[in-house]
């Protein structure tokens, strides 16, 4: 099963990828000068994701275990994430800054902050196996990593993207083996500091109203493209709503742009997907040869289907509106990159834990050849 599981982990994530660029290829149409822009871009984007996947699967994980790599980590986040607020080289978009400016492209940083902040948490608590009940080794220093990612995110204000971080980091924590009393109770307090942050912001505040008042154009279209769709949708490129009707449809949006083109069946097909995709993340991750590898491959699992239904949440209105892409669909690189880099870790995992699972059974067969001569 494991390795049927690491085999297939590869495939999924490209066909998922190469029906986004199916998708794009006349969903971004109508949002972009050129009628391929998005399409062609993508495809750019996918070709160094798939580069970085497979160096990435190369590379023995235990290696993010050592020390100077690990606070590296720490740094890079840190410091990429304070980048976005320095004028010149931050970019605001909508009164966000969310992006590094790099000539033509841009660069989230939280797109790649959520991966290593799994990295840095597997290895850290590896490494502090007998203190992880310590009040300061085992909690204060991993809480304080999180707590200054998050209020970076928050100085942006990138409130989706800390709750994001804010889930993944606790699950990890949890599964780490820090005591669920403590999880709950900095859980809490994350909780009640986003929402007290959210209250005191116009903007936020005015879009959850829409929300109550269900006066949200983008659910309200999204619902539209839902309902033409029906079961088997009204033909692939023949959908109204691309046609600036949806915001953002190639990017936050593009779900319902493949419920409406093609009906519940291929929604369906997505959200069935994305299951096979977990299913396949949990058993290399509880295959692992190690605790490191363990949450590895969790978090990294998580990542990616923890933001899917997220997304899907969003479009179907049962969550607020906030800009999340849905991972190997959505427009952008950033996004492709980090998503494509998680899934070259779990294939990191999941082939060290095949390769010392035969390992271990070669090691019996002798044992038991010799004791059978």
């Amino acid at each position: 099963m494991l390795r049927f599981c690491a085999r297939l982990i590869f495939p999924l994530a490209l066909s998922m990828s190469g029906f986004g660029l199916l998708i794009l290829a006349y969903a971004g149409k109508a949002q972009a000068a050129g009628a391929y822009h998005f399409f062609t871009q993508q495809a750019v984007f996918l070709v160094v994701a798939c580069v970085a996947s497979l160096v990435l699967w190369r590379i023995d994980y235990r290696f993010y275990r050592n020390r100077t790599v690990l606070w590296a980590l720490v740094g890079v986040m840190l410091i990429s994430l304070a980048m976005v607020l320095v004028p010149g080289i931050g970019k605001s978009v909508k009164g966000s800054h969310r992006w590094i400016a790099l000539g033509p492209l841009s660069v989230q940083p939280i797109e790649f902050v959520k991966l290593l902040m799994v990295v840095f948490l597997s290895a850290y608590l590896d490494r502090q196996a007998g203190l992880i009940n310590r009040f300061f080794r085992g909690v204060v220093i991993p809480v304080a990593v999180i707590g200054s990612a998050l209020l970076l995110l928050i100085l942006q204000p990138d409130f989706g993207g800390a709750m994001i971080l804010c889930f993944l980091s606790g699950i990890t924590l949890l599964v780490g083996g820090i005591g669920w009393k403590r999880c709950v109770f900095f859980a809490c307090v994350g909780i009640v500091a986003i929402g007290a942050l959210l209250l005191t912001n116009e903007n936020r505040m005015k879009r959850l109203m829409n929300e109550r008042e269900g006066t949200n154009y983008q659910a309200q279209q999204a619902e539209i493209a839902f309902n033409n769709g029906h079961i088997l949708g009204v033909g692939l490129g023949s959908g109204m709503q691309k046609e600036r009707y949806l915001p953002e449809c190639h990017t936050d949006f593009i779900l319902a742009i493949i419920g409406e083109d093609l009906g519940l069946v291929a929604t369906a097909a997505v959200w069935l997907v994305f299951l096979l995709f977990f299913f396949c993340g949990m058993v290399i991750a509880f295959s692992a040869p190690d605790k490191q590898g363990m949450l590895l491959a969790f978090g990294a699992t998580m990542m990616i289907c923890a933001q899917a239904a997220a997304n899907m949440a969003v479009v179907t209105h049962l969550f607020p509106t906030k800009g999340l892409a849905l991972p190997f669909f959505s427009y952008g690189g950033s996004s492709l990159l980090s998503t494509f880099a998680a899934v070259g870790i779990l294939l990191s995992v999941g082939r060290r834990a095949a390769d010392e699972g035969a390992a271990a059974e070669e090691s019996a067969a002798a044992r038991r050849l010799i004791s059978f001569t």
